[in-house]
């Protein structure tokens, strides 16, 4: 009978660890799932204490990260990535980094709550597998980021609002263009 030291491991079976398997596995770095519960933190905690209004609204949001942390399912990132936009609005209507910041800041809740929501805390991840998120991420900030710098430059404080209402029927016609091929039932 031999022992489990002597014991030849089998590559393409699973570990007892799971599928993600560790480095000495492989020979592919990992990091635990719980590190995105911890970058979703630290993007969402900086925004939050430069870009939230003093009072209620901190702790409000400081909730909304704690719950988005602890419980990615209830869908609370997007509540926080909400409460940090709409604040945005009682800030004049001029170019700042913070507005900058929030603009990619909010579009990063975004993706990082969408990994937390299929990547367990307890699972072990590829970072190679976030690259085409990261990629796209850069492809839509760097003209996100542009257009921001031109109609802030271009426009004055007094046209925020309209700015405002102008993209808030652009988001309807959007959805009212994208919902309905969305909503058709496949043929059967």
């Amino acid at each position: 009978m031999t022992s489990d030291h002597e014991r030849t491991a089998d590559p393409a079976a699973p570990t007892s660890r799971g599928l993600l398997a560790g480095p000495s596995d492989l020979g592919v770095h990992t990091v635990p799932g719980w590190w995105l519960r911890v970058l979703f933190a630290a993007v969402a905690l900086p925004l939050l204490l430069a870009g939230v209004p003093e009072g209620p609204w901190t702790v409000l949001g400081a909730l909304l990260v704690g719950l988005s942390v602890w419980r990615p399912r209830w869908m609370t990132a997007w509540v926080l990535a909400g409460v940090l936009v709409l604040s945005s609005l009682a800030e004049p209507g001029t170019l700042t980094v913070r507005f900058l910041a929030l603009v990619a800041g909010v579009h990063a809740l975004h993706v990082v709550g969408s990994w937390m929501l299929v990547v367990p805390a307890a699972a072990r991840l590829q970072p190679a597998v976030l690259l085409p998120s990261l990629r796209r991420f850069v492809l839509v900030q760097v003209p996100a980021q542009a257009v921001a710098v031109a109609l802030l430059v271009a426009a004055p404080r007094a046209a925020l609002p309209v700015l405002a209402a102008v993209s808030g029927v652009a988001v309807l016609v959007l959805v009212a263009l994208l919902l309905p091929p969305l909503l058709r039932r496949p043929p059967h």
